[in-house]
């Protein structure tokens, strides 16, 4: 079961991605640009699993971390030191690598937004082989996660291509004086760790559902609802948006 969601992971994101590369005017990124941001992605995988291990140990092990107390804000707050800082802090870590490495070749925002993208399709598809138990066999219980692991599939994509949207913002802000970039830093930071950190409180931390009860059960159900509504969203806009961010260049030259 857990390799037909690391194929399906795959397959979704790599569809998604392509189509995002395809849709860029008027001249495509080329096929560096678009793998240098994927294997970073993959490496922030492991840097943002080994500092999430290391807090888990410092604050009293994993397990204790997600069962502790069962109030959600307690939970929300587990979520955000143990994900949504943790990772966003990881895949923002490569974000900012991958531009130094492609500085003369980003042109405009959306190939900012590309390089979030692709940050964040080489997270997930690391993390679903990493922690995947491929020898065990499936059971009813599988099928049911298998359904609500699709859902979630294009959520570290999306947080990162919001993130590299703000980030590319504040440089073009910073070249051109139209709009605020100490702003735009804040909101690449403050949006995909608040949203990253209000679904894992919902699911992964969430330990009502972990013993069961109904209200855990509830809670997990709208955190999957939410999240599926703000992945439409992020997608969505970013195909509407496409020709406006490929108009916002963040050369120094083109702003000179």
């Amino acid at each position: 079961m857990d390799i037909l969601a690391a194929a399906m992971t795959v397959v979704i994101l790599g569809l998604l991605y392509w189509r995002m590369i395809r849709r860029e005017t008027p001249e495509r990124i080329g096929a560096v640009q678009a793998l240098v941001p994927l294997a970073l992605g993959v490496v922030s995988m492991f840097i943002g699993g080994l500092a999430t291990v290391l807090l888990a140990k410092a604050l009293g092990g994993m397990s204790n971390m997600i069962s502790g107390n069962n109030g959600f804000g307690a939970s929300l707050f587990r979520s955000f030191l143990m994900a949504g800082v943790t990772e966003e802090a990881a895949k923002l870590l490569m974000i900012l690598l991958a531009l130094a490495i492609l500085k003369s070749r980003v042109k405009n925002v959306y190939e900012y937004v590309l390089i979030g993208a692709a940050v964040g399709f080489g997270f997930a598809v690391a993390e679903e082989f990493y922690y995947g138990d491929f020898g065990a066999e499936a059971s009813a219980e599988d099928y049911v996660s298998l359904v609500a692991r699709m859902i979630s599939v294009p959520a570290h994509m999306t947080f990162n291509m919001v993130m590299a949207e703000f980030l590319g913002r504040a440089r073009y802000g910073r070249l051109t004086g139209k709009g605020s970039p100490a702003l735009n830093v804040a909101l690449a930071l403050l949006i995909p760790i608040g949203v990253h950190s209000l679904y894992d409180a919902c699911t992964v931390f969430n330990s009502k559902l972990v013993s069961g009860e109904l209200i855990g059960v509830a809670l997990a159900l709208a955190g999957y609802a939410g999240l599926l509504i703000y992945e439409l969203v992020v997608l969505i806009r970013f195909r509407k948006k496409t020709a406006l961010f490929c108009g916002m260049s963040t050369l120094a030259e083109a702003a000179a």
